[in-house]
């Protein structure tokens, strides 16, 4: 009897801790479990029309109304800075500067007389052989001689400038993209004979639709 009474105490005891430790262990919180789908993304490809352009070019004329006696490129050649492309009769041009420079050689003639006659009348005036106004007058002519020489001076640039127009060619290397007149041809004053572009850089001009616009971004790669 003493024997059960020392067990029951022990059983009660295991009783309390066994429910002391079942009370501090957490309870376990059912999660529930995330899925999705994947799926393959097809990827989408658009197509356009469009071309490749060069970015510089150049309509080529002449400054001056003429008949086209030559034209040395064609579509596709190559051209080089300063090489002539084509060129206006110069048989006009060319009367024009010679003309010119006669013009000159007769005024600076005159103007080598005046000067001479100048020169004289000074003379004769200091030696009071003459008067004022003759002198005055010699000096006048001796202005105006002068004048005359400038002028022709002047003229004879302008021709040599306008012959000089008779000859067409590029300021920069390039290909020859277009052609707008050929030999015989008359041509007016700043129409177009021959387009040069340049090699490079280039773009890409292609027409997009306005709705696709918006997904398109600066730098976008393209083929």
């Amino acid at each position: 009897m003493k024997r059960l009474r020392h067990v029951a105490p022990l059983l009660v005891l295991a009783a309390l801790a066994a429910c002391s430790r079942s009370e501090e262990k957490p309870r376990e919180v059912i999660r529930p479990v995330l899925s999705m789908v994947v799926e393959p993304k097809t990827a989408e490809t658009f197509g356009f029309a469009g071309s490749v352009e060069p970015q510089y070019s150049a309509d080529l004329a002449f400054r001056l109304l003429g008949r086209v006696v030559s034209r040395d490129v064609k579509v596709g050649d190559l051209v080089t800075k300063g090489t002539t492309i084509a060129a206006l009769d110069p048989t006009a041009l060319e009367l024009a500067v010679q003309a010119s420079k006669a013009d000159l050689s007769n005024a600076q003639a005159q103007f080598i007389n005046a000067a001479a006659s100048e020169d004289r009348q000074r003379q004769l005036l200091a030696s009071a052989n003459t008067s004022q106004a003759t002198f005055d007058a010699a000096k006048q002519a001796r202005q105006a001689a002068e004048a005359g020489v400038e002028r022709a001076n002047a003229a004879l640039a302008k021709s040599q400038e306008q012959l000089g127009y008779a000859r067409l060619f590029s300021d920069f290397d390039g290909v020859v993209t277009a052609v707008g007149a050929e030999v015989g041809q008359t041509v007016s004053a700043g129409q177009t004979v021959v387009t040069v572009a340049r090699t490079d850089p280039r773009e890409a001009v292609v027409d997009i639709p306005d709705q696709l616009t918006g997904a398109l971004t600066v730098g976008m790669p393209f083929e």
